[in-house]
């Protein structure tokens, strides 16, 4: 039986053939990404998904009314980029969390005051060090996860995501998700990619550029969604779903969801 479900995977490829590729790591084995965000390190800001994050907090800000003084966990921070913006303007305050020794490194660096950055894994929000107690006491006013930074890497882990997000906050907190939105995925495979229709996993071999240059391939798996399953992932984490809208890096202030919606943008409550 794998991980993922009692079924096994059926991957496709761009002409809807049946192509082989490989199973995403098990639940106890490693994050699959640690090795590309180490490889990236403080380069990683100029992917160009990375390229938004101004247009992105200002959309955070004006979508659930922040208006300095909040506490947000981000999961999956990256390099602390929201965060870092988000403390400048409006003046929050924040923990961010990345399982990528390499990046919180980067993110520690600017030092920003009213924030910290700890190493720790997305799926075991309870066991990441100086955040664990927060966690479990609801020490939160939003907890997110964005850019696929900590949710949509595993159908066999992102319920463990998204219910530490919903144990993170306070009732009447608000938990934010972005994902990969499934209708979008598979009427868009380009070649070389592959679609998992049985369990809504992308598969795609990519380039990846480093420091000085330097260039690697690496395996990238992202779970896809559809707004329907996304929400009940929500409601089964105890959580009430206020929206599901349509984004993409750079723009999260969509009022609809669309079939050409690269993403998801979830905003959801804790009962």
């Amino acid at each position: 039986m794998s991980e993922q479900g009692a079924l096994p995977p059926s991957w496709r490829d761009h002409r809807d053939d049946r192509v082989e590729r490989p199973a995403p790591p098990g639940r106890a084995e490693p994050a699959f990404y640690v090795p590309l965000m180490e490889f990236q390190g403080a380069d990683y800001d100029r992917n160009a998904f990375a390229m938004g994050t101004a247009a992105e907090v200002a959309a955070l800000v004006a979508r659930l009314d922040l208006r300095g003084g909040e506490r947000i966990l981000d999961v999956g921070c990256g390099t602390g980029r929201h965060l870092r913006a988000l403390a400048s303007d409006p003046g929050c305050r924040g923990v961010g969390v990345d399982v990528s020794p390499a990046l919180i490194e980067v993110a520690a660096d600017a030092r920003v005051e009213g924030c910290t950055f700890t190493v720790g894994d997305g799926r075991r929000l309870g066991s990441v060090g100086a955040v664990a107690e927060v966690v479990t006491d609801g020490g939160f006013d939003v907890a997110w996860t964005l850019c696929q930074g900590g949710f949509g890497t595993s159908p066999a882990t992102d319920p463990d995501v998204v219910a530490g997000l919903a144990a993170a906050v306070r009732p009447g907190g608000v938990v934010v998700v972005t994902a990969f939105h499934a209708l979008f995925a598979a009427r868009h495979l380009v070649d070389g990619d592959a679609y998992d229709v049985v369990h809504g996993v992308h598969h795609q071999r990519t380039e990846v550029r480093g420091p000085d240059h330097a260039r690697r391939d690496f395996d990238l798996w992202t779970t896809a969604y559809t707004a329907r399953e996304a929400v009940r992932l929500c409601e089964d984490a105890g959580l009430d779903v206020r929206e599901v809208v349509g984004c993409e890096p750079g723009r999260y202030d969509a009022t609809a969801l669309g079939l050409d919606d690269p993403e998801l943008l979830v905003v959801a409550e804790r009962r």
